[in-house]
């Protein structure tokens, strides 16, 4: 256990009389061991994908995970199957696409990932089993407000753009489905030399969006609300919601509330207490070696919605900017759309 030493003035000394210094001795815990992250994910699909991220955590120097690139990352199924993955990883992130002729992925199926880092460490996920995404209906979205903060820390309620989702909760099997949804977002937008960009992203949000189809009485949810964010310039020359619903197991849905439980933490005494979040992975030869992460095998279907320019009024386009007050600012997305807006793009996505 090491300790550290702190110096306190005496009271006096801050009353401007005489003072003393003394010593005091307050131990701290040791440093924990190092320990492994591993996420990994395989998507049912044509043809399905297996993703995998190996990072080294509590590295002394540095609070920032260490991608591992030397690993031997296997899928494995249930019935003997056994897929290694390239070696060419980006990162740590080693991905396998899945042929269903050569690695059959289907509904029922289980599978497991396995990670071997030198001799020493082998780590195997859990069997994780594939279940059924019932097909979304509908994506909707109506007119809204959200609070922002500004930079004077003022709260500002703005114009925002609330979507939601109409889906079946039910499975084939009669079970009720426990779905978390991810999204992608894309916008057009025109700069001021006639060029007209497509943005496409990942949305990116602090919050876990889940429904545990048990806690519902009705077959199908009614425009189950997603999110809400301003509305902004990726609205004005129409946008293109997709969403990604996935059908999980009843352990990664546990396993994802605990971290969105985490996420909306407020700090205060009614909260429960932190820790951490459990994970379906084990290391094979040291049973105490710390590990994080979870393995998730699903199926999941895509909805996709889009939002034209006339539905949101035909507001002015983003574009051009109006005239600085000051010396002209640095080149700005207006001055050319592929310089600044993140993977942006003169090919007009697929499904637009």
């Amino acid at each position: 256990m090491k300790k550290i030493a702190f110096f306190f003035l005496g009271t006096a000394f801050l009353l401007g009389l005489s003072a003393c210094l003394d010593e005091i001795e307050i131990e701290l815990p040791d440093r924990p061991k190092e320990g492994y992250v591993i996420q990994a994910k395989l998507i049912k699909g044509v043809p399905s994908l297996a993703e995998v991220k190996v990072e080294r955590s509590f590295q002394y120097t540095s609070n920032i995970n260490q991608p591992v690139t030397n690993a031997e990352v296997s899928i494995v199924k249930e019935n003997g199957f056994n897929l290694a993955f390239p070696s060419n990883q980006l990162n740590g992130v080693y991905t396998q696409d899945l042929d269903q002729q050569n690695f059959p992925v289907n509904i029922g199926d289980r599978f497991r990932v396995e990670v071997m880092i030198a001799d020493s460490i082998l780590i195997y996920s859990a069997w994780e089993t594939i279940y059924e995404s019932p097909a979304a209906q509908r994506l909707q979205w109506k007119f809204s407000e959200t609070e922002t903060i500004s930079s004077d820390g003022l709260v500002n309620r703005v114009p925002a753009i609330a979507f939601g989702v109409t889906t079946p909760t039910g499975l084939i099997n009669g079970e009720r489905a426990k779905l978390r949804w991810e999204f992608l977002d894309a916008y057009r937008i025109s700069d001021n030399v006639n060029q007209v960009c497509y943005v496409e992203n990942r949305y990116q949000s602090s919050g876990v969006f889940l429904l545990d189809g048990t806690t519902v009485a009705q077959d199908t949810v009614q425009d189950f609300p997603l999110f809400t964010v301003p509305f902004g310039r990726r609205h004005f020359e129409g946008y293109y919601l997709t969403a990604f619903q996935q059908a999980l197991s009843p352990t990664a849905f546990n396993y994802w509330q605990e971290i969105a439980s985490l996420l909306e933490r407020e700090g205060t005494i009614f909260d429960n207490p932190a820790g951490s979040v459990s994970t379906n992975f084990s290391d094979q030869i040291d049973s105490t070696r710390i590990i994080y992460g979870y393995f998730s095998a699903y199926s999941q279907d895509t909805v996709r919605l889009f939002v034209s320019r006339e539905d949101v009024g035909e507001p002015n386009p983003y574009c051009p900017l109006p005239p600085p007050n000051g010396p002209n600012p640095a080149p700005t997305v207006c001055d050319n759309c592929l310089l600044n807006a993140l993977n942006s793009s003169l090919n007009k996505p697929y499904y637009w």
